[in-house]
């Protein structure tokens, strides 16, 4: 099920994402990595204004894009453009509080998740994913031969 997310929408929308802050875009593309990492969802994600380093598109992943517009064009256009390239709506859903927006897509077809509901989603699955990634270290430890012959020796020795 692809996400088309709103992001400039989703980081004014983030209680511990201050949209002044220079990190707040990498600091959301953070959190929706870890997010998508759970999920699986194809995910586009579009920004209003200029990327800070790079080129206008980028692609982390075959199931997670960034999408910047281009010049004197704004998110909400180039979402709507995105929206018109699927075939289907029902299974895609936008991620905005945009009114307007919001509109739009619903009479399209698409479903739509608030940006704050959608934030305190990711924040659970962040919260998950943490949890994952520790216990997967605790699995993945691996003794050398010569440490699993000297706890045989200390388990096996007879006293």
């Amino acid at each position: 099920m692809p996400f088309v997310i709103d992001g400039n929408n989703l980081i004014g929308f983030s209680p511990d994402i201050d949209y002044d802050d220079p990190e707040s875009r990498i600091k959301l593309i953070d959190l929706i990595k870890k997010y998508q990492s759970v999920k699986k969802n194809n995910i586009i994600l579009v920004f209003d204004g200029e990327p800070e380093n790079g080129p206008h598109y980028q692609k982390y992943s075959n199931k997670f894009r960034i999408i910047y517009p281009n010049y004197g064009e704004s998110a909400d256009e180039v979402i709507k453009k995105i929206l018109k390239e699927f075939s289907n709506l029902n299974d895609v859903i936008v991620i905005t509080s945009d009114r307007e927006l919001k509109q739009y897509s619903k009479d399209n077809g698409a479903k739509v998740i608030n940006s704050i509901e959608f934030y305190h989603e990711i924040k659970r699955i962040s919260k998950l994913y943490k949890k994952k990634r520790i216990s997967d270290k605790r699995i993945n430890i691996r003794l050398s031969e010569k440490e699993i012959d000297n706890w045989l020796k200390i388990f096996n020795s007879e006293e």
